[in-house]
């Protein structure tokens, strides 16, 4: 990713933002303008604005950005989705990737960026999340990746998904996780490609690492 393609996927959306390189890294800096897409709740203009710094690594989207609220608007609490140094809890990365098609920085901006910051002014209203929230750190990795699997919420249902998942083919020979007591090879095969094709040997493994670091 490119310092041009920041600067483009900002250019009409965000005025007030602006974008810097920061050694290897691309800096996104200054006051983020919420608009409101598709619950009208002030048609006349922005909703609110957030000072904002994001972080990019020239290696987007293979590592997530980190993203900072650094006007001290929102408070410094998890419940509240942000650590005490203003780093905010954006999105799941891998449930993201999984999910979306379009892995470029202006569907990252116009998507979990956006979401973020609409539920962080929706909840200085009304005290409510509109859209939902995960559980906080190993759970809630485990519901979303749950949730990208199609599995049922259990420890070790997901462990080993993932671990099938982080093979460069999933073994034959070894129990299809549906619990029949089959092989894979005569039992959920196919659906098991699928899945292997949407969610890749390595974000599987960071998945898989990302959970296990949660457990210890």
């Amino acid at each position: 990713m490119t310092l041009e393609e920041v600067e483009a996927a900002i250019a009409f959306d965000q005025p007030k933002l602006r974008v810097e390189q920061d050694g290897d890294d691309i800096r996104v800096i200054g006051r983020y303008v919420l608009n409101e897409n598709s619950m009208i709740i002030n048609p006349d203009g922005p909703i609110a604005e957030f000072d904002i710094e994001i972080m990019l690594s020239r290696r987007f989207p293979a590592k997530e950005p980190r993203v900072f609220e650094i006007g001290g608007r929102i408070p410094r609490d998890q419940d509240r989705h942000i650590n005490h140094d203003g780093d905010c809890c954006i999105t799941i990365w891998e449930h993201w990737l999984a999910t979306t098609e379009d892995h470029s920085i202006a569907s990252f901006i116009n998507g979990p960026l956006h979401q973020f910051f609409l539920g962080q002014y929706w909840f200085e209203k009304t005290g409510q999340w509109p859209f939902g929230e995960y559980t906080h750190g190993e759970e809630g990795l485990r519901e979303a990746y749950a949730d990208v699997l199609g599995v049922a919420n259990k420890k070790g249902n997901v462990l080993y998904h993932l671990r099938l998942l982080s093979q460069d083919w999933p073994k034959g020979h070894w129990s299809c996780p549906c619990g029949s007591g089959k092989k894979i090879r005569h039992c959920h095969r196919g659906e098991l490609m699928a899945l292997h094709n949407r969610v890749p040997p390595t974000m599987a493994r960071k998945m898989l690492h990302r959970l296990n670091s949660q457990s210890r």
